[in-house]
């Protein structure tokens, strides 16, 4: 039987949410807390560049004969391995992100993770051989993977809370930029003779983490962590300052730090940090299949043939010119960014179910019309130019619908997430990513040098699979804090039973520490 999610539980405080306290009237930069605020969270939001630079630079970097000479020509399981690199580190990172960033809090993990990343770009740059351009990629991906773990975390428990999703989708939606960056700079260095045509673009890799290093400093620590270790004054100050624009009387303000305080109180008293918490009761058990399998879903919907083999794609349609191909790199890194914050403005008026199901309706139909111009194109020997194109234009199409689930992923999984189990939550999705990502990134070579444009057809059954999925266990959460999608989960009494159990729990073992020390009396 499927776990039943009922909305009607949310009854926030005393019967109110959020959404119906006080509306502003009024653009969010005429407001002077809150422009300061985002203009902090820049720090946060730009966590996915160095990602999505490294796909795009690497799809260029295969072009270029420089790089394949100094990698010795890598093909197959080598070329896997050098895509895989990030992942590996990320895979390492993630055994340690959930108690870092819950013991050092939101803030500086992001300082840890910026790090690690200029170092391992600095040996990237200096790299002579494969060997070392494969370990500085897995010390790319363990520094970045703390990052992207940390940054959504705080973005999510930081932001305003009408803003809240808007912010993490357009932090989704760097990754697209990240790739822009990385397409052109490719191309650019594309035409210097020597290695710095390779060198250069894995140099450019740090900026975003430099961005990010500085931001550290500024940016104010999650409310959410400072209340649960009991620092209640410092995050109402914050609160104040950048939610209620300093006014201290604000209804908002007042009921946002009473549903955190209730919500992390009731999670404390049952000392939730447990790994076991997520199989303790039937809400959680559910809340971890949603964020499993959403990891593994927004990485298996063939994304990966586009971030970082789309050269492959290209020479299975006939398309096997650099300039051409470097060219039209950029334009599908372009296409992704603008689409990715066009959606990121209305996840909360869409909703999460249809931009989970719209886009892999669009991204099946968009692999199927792939699958079809490239077979009939292939069989003709490229020999018609509109099918060529045709299939250009699928590949856009996948583009833009992979952009409307893809934009909201960390704020739907930060949403299913407890408090006290949001930083393992990232870590779990992580997990999904990063296996799919190696997965993919050894079987796509392997599958397209096969097979060629039949291994399409693998996507367009994986698509369907994903739809199934999230149509029949994805509920839908928009309009609703962090706190008041846990009380559509777990229940309107739901923080109320957690402190009676606690309560329960504390009087058995006194009382059984009461007739221990009567039986050593005796």
């Amino acid at each position: 039987m499927v776990f039943h999610v009922d909305k009607t539980a949310v009854r926030g405080v005393e019967g109110v949410t959020l959404r119906q306290t006080e509306q502003r009237d009024r653009f969010w930069w005429h407001y002077p807390g809150l422009r300061m605020l985002n203009f902090l969270l820049l720090g946060c939001i730009v966590c996915d560049i160095t990602n999505g630079f490294d796909g795009s630079m690497l799809n260029g970097l295969q072009v270029l004969d420089s790089w394949q000479d100094a990698m010795g020509h890598p093909k197959g399981t080598r070329l896997g391995t050098i895509t895989s690199g990030t992942r590996y580190g990320q895979l390492a990172a993630l055994i340690i992100c959930a108690p870092l960033i819950q013991r050092f809090g939101r803030r500086k993990p992001i300082a840890i993770g910026s790090v690690l990343v200029l170092v391992g770009v600095a040996l990237q740059t200096a790299a002579v051989n494969y060997e070392m351009f494969v370990l500085a990629r897995v010390i790319i991906g363990f520094g970045n993977t703390i990052q992207n773990t940390a940054c959504p975390i705080l973005a999510a428990e930081l932001a305003h809370p009408f803003q809240r999703t808007q912010i993490i989708g357009i932090q989704n939606s760097t990754g697209s930029l990240g790739q822009i960056m990385a397409a052109w700079i490719t191309y650019g260095t594309a035409f210097i003779v020597g290695s710095w045509a390779w060198r250069l673009p894995s140099l450019l890799q740090a900026a975003s983490s430099v961005f990010q290093l500085i931001m550290s400093f500024f940016i104010p620590e999650s409310p959410r962590w400072l209340v649960h270790n009991d620092r209640h004054e410092e995050a109402y100050r914050i609160l104040a300052k950048y939610h209620a624009e300093g006014d201290e009387s604000s209804q908002l303000l007042q009921f946002e730090m009473a549903e955190i305080e209730a919500a992390i109180e009731a999670e404390k008293a049952q000392a939730l940090s447990s790994w076991l918490e997520w199989t303790r009761t039937a809400a959680n058990r559910y809340r971890l299949f949603i964020v499993v399998t959403s990891g593994f879903i927004i990485q298996w919907c063939g994304n990966a043939l586009i971030s970082y083999y789309i050269h492959l794609v290209f020479n299975s349609i006939g398309i096997t010119d650099s300039k051409q191909q470097l060219l039209l790199n950029g334009g599908v890194t372009i296409n992704g960014f603008v689409w990715g914050n066009v959606f990121s403005l209305f996840i909360d008026k869409i909703g999460r179910r249809p931009m989970w199901l719209i886009g892999m309706s669009g991204m099946f139909v968009s692999f199927l019309l792939l699958t079809v111009f490239t077979g009939v194109n292939t069989g003709i020997d490229y020999a018609n130019v509109g099918l060529g194109r045709a299939t250009i234009f699928s590949i856009f199409l996948f583009g833009f619908f992979y952009k409307m689930p893809g934009c909201m992923l960390n704020s739907y999984v930060a949403e299913v997430a407890p408090f006290e189990l949001r930083a393992k939550a990232f870590v779990i999705s992580s997990f999904g990513d990063a296996g799919a990502n190696i997965f993919s990134s050894y079987t796509n070579p392997i599958g397209l040098a096969a097979i060629g444009w039949k291994y399409y057809i693998v996507w367009c059954c994986v698509l369907v699979s994903n739809f199934v999925v999230i149509y029949f266990f994805y509920p839908e959460t928009k309009n609703l804090s962090l706190e008041e999608v846990g009380q559509m989960f777990d229940g309107p009494n739901a923080a109320d039973a957690k402190l009676h159990t606690a309560e329960d729990e504390m009087d058995e073992k006194r009382a059984e520490s009461n007739v221990v020390t009567t039986t050593m009396v005796e």
